[in-house]
């Protein structure tokens, strides 16, 4: 993962990119989100969790459905880019099929020109 490049405009908002695989990224931020889950899930977690302040719950809260929502968008560009490279994986294979039936074909017609050739020679002997 190549690090975090952050650019702010005129205005003050900031832009935060960083280039990594979509399926990575997806992987890493379900990893977090579970682990967040799981602090909450776990045997006590809940009563533990209902003792911080309200504060820091809802900051926790906001951050596992900031996760969560996150994942939306990059699960439809993940399925996106699936569906895109299978099509043009796909439609490779159609050319390569054609370009194989091409083949096949040009060699039956040279085929058949040389023995029609070689019957000629024959029968005009």
């Amino acid at each position: 993962m190549k690090e975090l490049q952050i650019s702010v405009d005129a205005n003050g908002y900031a832009t935060l990119s960083q280039s990594v695989q979509v399926s990575e990224h997806c992987a890493n931020r379900a990893r977090l989100l579970r682990s967040l889950v799981n602090i909450v899930a776990a045997p006590g977690g809940f009563e533990q969790f209902c003792a911080y302040s309200e504060s820091m719950r809802r900051d926790m809260l906001n951050l596992m459905r900031s996760v969560a929502e996150e994942q939306l968008p990059l699960i439809a560009a993940l399925e996106e880019h699936a569906t895109r490279s299978g099509y043009e994986r796909g439609a490779q294979a159609a050319r390569e099929v054609l370009i194989h039936e091409e083949h096949a074909a040009n060699s039956a017609l040279h085929y058949d020109a040389e023995n029609q050739t070689a019957q000629m020679i024959i029968t005009s002997h």
